[in-house]
């Protein structure tokens, strides 16, 4: 697979926010083609824009590789429970390195289809973790910057050592 079909961990891409997607149209059906292709080859739970170089909020997601890989266009966050927990969370941009980030157990989740309909998601544990670690890559924010410093530290040297045995 080759490096550049989705940014790794230290491309300056990875953290930049995305634009909202105004256009409904076969520009954005294709982008999303696309990425639901990437995804699929990844063998991945979920991929967003940015991860492919594509700046605009959507991404691709499948709640398990079982289910069809579905597309969210504009998503927010539209509210998150008090109740927190740990998940942990791989990355497509992180190769095999994982991070453990506590985030709400259950979110609501507004968005668009990729017709421009809108659609809302409440979801919870696994599934919830996973809409707002996409939803995060969109602002530029990963799993990272979530992390406890201590786990931080773990999954940067982790990701430095996968670094040096590609180079």
């Amino acid at each position: 697979m080759p490096d550049d079909w989705i940014r790794q961990w230290g491309d300056p891409v990875l953290r930049e926010s995305a634009a909202p997607v105004a256009s409904f149209d076969d520009l954005l059906r294709k982008e999303a083609s696309r990425l639901t292709g990437r995804l699929d080859e990844a063998d991945g739970a979920g991929l967003a824009a940015t991860q492919v170089g594509f700046m605009r909020r959507l991404f691709a997601f499948r709640i398990s590789l079982d289910t069809e890989i579905d597309v969210l266009v504009n998503p927010v966050v539209a509210a998150a429970s008090d109740e927190r927990t740990e998940f942990l969370e791989g990355c497509l941009s992180y190769q095999s390195v994982v991070v453990t980030v506590e985030r709400p157990v259950a979110v609501r989740v507004e968005a668009q289809t990729l017709s421009g309909r809108p659609r809302v998601l409440e979801v919870e544990g696994y599934e919830a973790s996973l809409l707002q670690h996409e939803i995060d890559h969109l602002d530029g924010i990963l799993t990272l910057d979530r992390a406890h410093p201590l786990e931080r530290r773990r999954a940067m040297a982790a990701l430095m050592d996968t670094n040096r045995q590609a180079a």
